[in-house]
């Protein structure tokens, strides 16, 4: 919905408002809003939803930012994107097993999927290329 504050426009997209508090999306900001009865204090308290930076290692770059390489050795035990596919930073890009322990590699930056540079089962070495954007 569109809201209307003081003479400037606001995307908002509001949660349940059955639970406290309530996610409230500004503008692509996350807010918790927590709401109280109609007679209480008046304008309902915000607060800045904590941004949740995702578990897993991050590929890393080397020079050409389009080339995301792999951060440690192992063995690649899943692929989680397709060529084409558009990738946020946090996405997952592959399941590595390393010292008998699996470790997800995310996104650390955005890109779309130029060509994929390992297979599942595939030894992999620290800093050799996983996938390559455009």
């Amino acid at each position: 919905m569109r809201l209307k504050v003081n003479n400037a426009w606001y995307d908002v997209q509001v949660g349940d408002v059955y639970q406290s508090p309530v996610e409230v999306v500004v503008d692509g900001e996350t807010y918790l809003v927590e709401m109280g009865t109609a007679g209480a204090a008046g304008l309902p308290r915000m607060r800045q939803a904590p941004k949740v930076e995702q578990p897993g290692l991050r590929g890393i770059t080397e020079g050409d930012e389009r080339v995301i390489r792999c951060p440690l050795p192992g063995k690649v035990v899943s692929v989680m994107v397709t060529k084409g596919q558009v990738l946020e930073a946090g996405d997952e890009i592959c399941v590595l097993e390393s010292m008998k322990m699996e470790q997800t590699v995310r996104m650390a930056k955005g890109g779309t999927v130029k060509n994929i540079k390992m297979k599942v089962d595939q030894a992999i070495t620290a800093g050799s290329p996983m996938i390559e954007l455009q």
